[in-house]
This record gives C-alpha cells, structure tokens and sequence, in this order.
C-alpha cells in the first residue's frame, strides 16, 4: 500500500524552489526599476541566493528520495 502523503524532501525541495522564485522575482523587478532610474544594475548575489536555495531544496529531495528507494528496496528483500 502507497502512502498519500508526500516524504519531506519533496516538501523542502518544493518549498525551497518557491522560495527562489520569489527571490527571483524580487531581483527582476529591482532591475527594472533600476534600469527606469538610469541604473542598470543586475542583482548577481539575489540570483545567487536562489540558486544556493534551489540547490538546497534539490538535495533534500535527492536525500530524500534515495533514502525512500533504500527502504523501499529492504522491504521488497524483506517479503
């Protein structure tokens, strides 16, 4: 029988990729208005942090996932 509910490298990998992409977001809209004030600046280290966050979410879900196939594995040996 399939559990229904979701391991939490899922959950962290999701909640993390919406964490970037809000951070991603923010970046893009403060360099519009940057660039409508004359200044063009991208913001390298807004993107870098949803970069770090998104990779932090995709080894949750990697951990995760691997530890499910484990368990997953030992229980088929195990019947």
């Amino acid at each position: 029988m399939r559990s229904t509910t979701q391991p939490w490298g899922i959950i962290f990998y999701r909640a993390a990729t919406l964490l970037a992409v809000l951070i991603v977001l923010f970046a893009v809209f403060n360099f519009f208005d940057n660039l409508s004030e004359g200044e063009p600046v991208v913001p390298l280290f807004a993107l870098a942090l949803a970069v770090i966050v998104w990779m932090i979410g995709l080894g949750c879900r990697y951990v995760s996932n691997a530890r499910e196939d484990a368990r997953l594995q030992h229980e088929t040996k195990r019947v």
